[in-house]
């Protein structure tokens, strides 16, 4: 009897533990999709609007945005797509890699980013301290704080862009005219932004592309 009893409790205990890292993989209820600290979750959106919220210690994040936010907690890992504009993405000293459609995504301090636009306008923020953030623009702003190196891209050359203290940016608009209306700086802490010889770049405080 004491033996049935200690299986039946290890058994239990087992299947806790399992349950702790366990990989969710499921629609988002009434819109909201939650992953709580320290999960590891995988979700998806059946129908609009769906909300993404990885609290934080997410080893492993992703999720589908649809007419919604995408939010990536402190210490995650987190990947987000954007099913059906607008998408929305906030990203808090994690790694983040999402896609914003007729929205905003912010790379907070010391987060590492990788942000793709799906439609404009999107607008990128690198709120400072970024050693990694690289973004897509689209009839929108893109902007790094202090203290980072920020990669921009351009997709519709219909953007500006800021560059703050002691950062080096580049800032990319294929189709477009480096330096002038829709691929400029118009804050370059360093100074005086430079057109690159290959005709698509602009830089500030780094330098042009080999």
């Amino acid at each position: 009897m004491v033996g049935s009893q200690l299986i039946k409790a290890l058994v239990f205990a087992l299947g806790f533990l399992a349950l702790i890292g366990c990989k969710r993989r499921g629609d988002c209820f009434e819109g909201e999709c939650v992953c709580e600290n320290g999960a590891s979750c995988d979700f998806y959106c059946d129908a609009p609007p769906c909300h993404v919220d990885c609290r934080g210690d997410n080893p492993e994040c992703d999720g589908e945005c649809a007419n919604g936010d995408c939010n990536c907690g402190p210490g995650s890992d987190c990947q987000f797509s954007c099913r059906s504009e607008p998408c929305h993405v906030d990203c808090e000293d994690s790694k983040c890699a999402g896609e914003c459609g007729n929205g905003d995504c912010t790379c907070g301090r010391g987060t590492s980013c990788d942000v793709a636009c799906k439609s404009g306008p999107c607008h990128v923020l690198c709120e400072g301290d970024n050693a990694d953030c690289k973004g897509e623009c689209a009839n929108g702003s893109c902007s790094c704080g202090a203290d980072s190196a920020c990669d921009f891209r351009c997709t519709d050359a219909n953007c500006s862009f800021q560059c703050g203290a002691g950062s080096s940016c580049t800032a990319t608009c294929p189709g477009g005219t480096p330096g002038g209306q829709g691929c400029r700086f118009t804050e370059c802490a360093a100074g005086t932004a430079t057109v690159c010889p290959d005709g698509q770049t602009i830089v500030c405080g780094a330098e042009c592309p080999t």
